[in-house]
């Protein structure tokens, strides 16, 4: 058996599509260390792997913000968006290749499977000589021709980082903020979502959807009793930018006449007790919600289109409006209306009506739609991508 060395940042979005594939891992024998770079999330204590640590490395030249209400407004500024990419893509990248190259010499790994926006553990893979795939946790590797502010913020840095990798003899290949593995590249989608014209990367898979064999790590208790038995419509803006109350608020009110249970996953708003009474209707909010749990019960999903929501409620024949705020949210929004799958309206002009009238549609059965979504539905629930995803991934060992 191998020794697989995992390399992600801690933010859900990048931690939780590779939980399956390294339970799958596990379950095959294999021995599996994970180094979340800058710095190891607690979900990792729960998944059974050897948890790795930077020995030393420089602090950031500046804070990085990580979620709240900062990161929220944050990433609404192109500008200041664009510096937040490069500090985490580019300047934090240098004073970690050296402790990545230590963990990844300690840990002796025969194969790495690495997120590709981590310069540091691509390089280090590089420059120690160990077979990497790239595992994806967005689309942006098919870069579809649309006008992405990430886009531009990614061309504004494309020489720096082009001599980063230089420096150090890698002649690197990228797709939008990720560096291609040459040899092995995942994406967690099926054709039948993206479509036969989708610009797919050499050496590059689409697996179908990683979900876990097994408990995440980051399960949570949930009030189940409140829920009822009205349809639900969920919301969330994932774990980093959950700070949105005026679009909670404007959801609320575009629900509030639908006759359904609004679950709101609200971050650090949900303590806030006064927001809470000024949201109209049956709302249900909780700072985190127990999404896998939660979506056989959804009627419709609210959400900025991170893609493992959008990849969990597929799967599940959850129909989506995608209020894409930043970064490849709007990719994935490019996909689900190009796919008819589901319905993109931009945050920044929604109004109560148009929403309102978007959530009517999504509720209503038997529309095309809806049998769209089923259809992607059963092509994702025929694949099991985090199996698939480690099976490539093992076969890349020596």
């Amino acid at each position: 058996m191998s020794r697989i060395l995992i390399a992600t940042s801690p933010e859900k979005g990048h931690l939780n599509p590779m939980v399956g594939v390294v339970q799958w891992l596990r379950r095959m024998g294999h021995t599996v260390g994970w180094l979340c770079l800058p710095e190891p999330s607690p979900q990792l204590e729960q998944l059974g792997v050897e948890v790795l640590h930077l020995p030393h490395a420089a602090a950031p030249a500046a804070p990085i913000e990580t979620g709240g209400e900062a990161l929220a407004r944050l990433v609404r500024d192109e500008v200041a968006l664009g510096r937040w990419i490069r500090g985490l893509l580019i300047d934090a990248a240098p004073a970690q290749i050296a402790p990545v190259r230590e963990v990844v010499r300690r840990f002796k790994p025969d194969v790495m499977a690495l997120d590709g926006m981590q310069y540091a553990a691509v390089l280090a893979a590089h420059l120690e000589q160990v077979p990497w795939a790239g595992v994806s946790s967005a689309l942006t590797l098919l870069e579809p021709e649309i006008d992405l502010a990430l886009l531009r913020n990614v061309r504004a840095l494309a020489a720096d980082r082009d001599a980063l990798f230089a420096s150090h003899g890698f002649p690197a290949r990228f797709r939008t903020c990720e560096c291609l593995s040459p040899r092995l590249n995942t994406l967690f989608a099926t054709e039948t979502f993206v479509g036969p014209e989708a610009r797919i990367p050499p050496a590059t898979y689409l697996v179908g959807p990683s979900l876990p064999p097994e408990a995440r790590g980051d399960e949570v208790d949930f009030p189940w009793e409140r829920l009822g038995t009205r349809p639900v419509v969920y919301v969330s803006f994932g774990s980093q930018i959950s700070w949105q109350p005026d679009l909670f608020r404007l959801i609320a009110e575009a629900t509030a006449p639908l006759g359904v249970t609004l679950v709101l996953s609200a971050g650090e708003l949900a303590e806030n007790t006064d927001f809470l009474r000024s949201l109209p209707g049956e709302v249900v909010a909780v700072p985190y919600a127990p999404q896998r749990q939660l979506l056989p019960r959804v009627s419709a999903f609210v959400t900025h289109g991170g893609a493992n929501s959008v990849m969990e409620a597929l799967t599940e024949g959850v129909p989506l409006l995608l209020l894409p705020i930043c970064n490849d949210q709007p990719v994935q929004a490019h996909f689900l209306t190009k796919a008819g799958a589901g319905l993109a309206l931009d945050p920044r002009t929604l109004t109560v009506e148009d929403c309102r009238a978007a959530l009517t549609r999504l509720l209503e059965p038997g529309t095309p739609l809806r049998a769209k979504v089923a259809e992607i539905s059963a092509s994702y629930r025929a694949r099991d991508g985090a199996k698939e995803c480690a099976e490539r991934i093992a076969g890349l060992a020596p």
